[in-house]
């Protein structure tokens, strides 16, 4: 049996750790990476967990490893679970609530109403207060680590604020090919070092969507992240425009669309020529596309580019209330999209096109939506869970090695969220019901965040 001073040790938290074990216990465990556990506990030392168990076997292993040791216990009375992991979300634009309340025919007409106020110059834009007050909002739900798409400097300072884990996404849209060759990447080099200056943990590259950028762009930025050891976010198949306009073309015929006689400068201007690839193919072919990317959205994905994605290995962040309101035509295919086995992840976007930043909330617009759609496995609530947490994480690199999230485990970072659901554990039916009930109904139910093995919000509970 390992002790906990090699346990430790190998942590890096050193032998002087020991006497300070913080145990905290629940009626129900959801470990992500390993059954559900009835009367668990979690016992986290400086910033990793330590052990994750049962609440007899956890008390008994520190009492054998660390006889005389401190160890505190926090009992909680609902579900204890891995700190939920936001896959897509622009923390600036919370400033901007009122134009997620409104009512839009199509997603232009939202696009107009969202830049009415963006470009007003006379409007005073608080990007760094507002990404501030919506990282407060995002722990307060029970989110830890977040995609966050920054699209002004100041904005970076959203998720730093909080001790939040995740990606900086910087957003790159608005560049055509020469202007690009000209100024966009030396322009690129000088915000990526910017970025630095603000603390942030960890940056990525937001190719922002085909139709904001040009093919050059598209190409080049792909490769320019995957120098620097970046992940890549790309805003994918969300309009009407994105959708595939044709029957599905062979590999080479579509490469040779692109690549071949006729020279494509965008995908703007090969829609407007009447060529009828989708945009998912159209990056594709570009060379955007693989394990390291995860896109948003992916509403018009016909068969074919799902099929795309899941050969490429790239994840789907899924924000269906942010279509509704935004007026994207139609909802994702998430049904489709769980039966053949695409991975998956949930967003919120931002409160300019949602009603709130709590994960909890989309989980059951997507457990409702993929009900209608006619998914009827009796594994959706699990499924879901795993696309709030472990899969949000696995969409950006972070569900691997030793800072791992999404997930409770010996060594992952203590990342934990305490959930205000009724838990009810005779049988196994009763604990699908309690499951079922916390992604249906769970928005506005956390009542306490950890972040590595800190207290970042408590409503009270401890």
């Amino acid at each position: 049996m390992k002790t906990a001073s090699s346990a430790l040790g190998n942590l890096g938290l050193g032998e002087d750790r020991l006497a300070d074990v913080t145990v905290y216990s629940a009626k129900l465990v959801i470990p992500v990476t390993a059954p559900v556990i009835v009367n668990g506990a979690v016992a986290v030392s400086g910033d990793r967990v330590v052990h994750v168990g049962t609440r007899a076997w956890v008390l008994q292993e520190l009492k054998e490893e660390a006889p005389g040791g401190k160890v505190t216990e926090r009992y909680w009375d609902g579900i204890l679970m891995p700190g939920l992991v936001n896959a897509h979300t622009h923390l600036q634009y919370t400033g901007m609530a009122e134009v997620g309340q409104g009512e839009y025919k199509d997603f232009h007409a939202w696009e107009e109403a969202f830049n009415l106020i963006y470009d007003d110059e006379s409007l005073p834009h608080a990007w760094r207060y507002w990404a501030v007050e919506g990282a407060r909002q995002c722990v307060e739900s029970g989110t830890t680590a977040a995609a966050d798409i920054v699209t002004d400097l100041d904005a970076a300072a959203g998720m730093v604020s909080q001790g939040m884990h995740g990606i900086t996404y910087w957003e790159v849209m608005g560049w055509g090919n020469e202007d690009w060759d000209d100024r966009g990447r030396y322009r690129l080099n000088l915000e990526l070092h910017r970025l630095e200056e603000e603390h942030v943990r960890q940056l990525g590259i937001s190719p922002h969507a085909p139709y904001t950028l040009e093919a050059e762009p598209f190409v080049d930025l792909p490769d320019i992240a995957r120098r620097l050891n970046m992940r890549l976010h790309i805003h994918l198949a969300e309009t009407p425009l994105e959708a595939r306009t044709e029957a599905p073309e062979s590999e080479r015929a579509i490469s040779s669309a692109i690549r071949g006689d006729e020279t494509w400068t965008s995908y703007r201007e090969y829609k407007r020529e009447g060529q009828g690839l989708s945009a998912i193919q159209f990056v594709d072919q570009l060379g955007s596309l693989g394990p390291d990317v995860h896109i948003a959205h992916g509403v018009w994905a016909d068969e074919e580019d799902r099929r795309t994605l899941r050969q490429r290995q790239v994840s789907v962040a899924l924000c269906p209330r942010s279509n509704r309101i935004t007026n994207t035509g139609k909802d994702a295919p998430v049904s489709r999209y769980l039966k053949e086995g695409n991975a998956l992840c949930v967003g919120t976007d931002s409160l300019s096109s949602s009603p709130s930043l709590d994960l909890m909330d989309e989980a059951a617009a997507l457990y409702r939506l993929a009900r209608q759609q006619g998914y009827g496995g009796r594994d959706l609530p699990r499924r879901l869970i795993h696309m709030l947490t472990l899969n949000g994480a696995s969409a950006m690199g972070l569900h691997l090695a030793a800072n791992r999230i999404g997930q409770i485990n010996a060594g992952s970072l203590a990342d934990l969220a305490f959930m205000d659901i009724p838990v009810r554990t005779e049988n196994a039916d009763a604990i699908d019901r309690t499951l079922e009930e916390l992604v249906a109904s769970g928005g506005g139910h956390n009542r306490a965040t950890l972040i590595s093995g800190r207290v970042a919000y408590n409503a009270g509970i401890f």
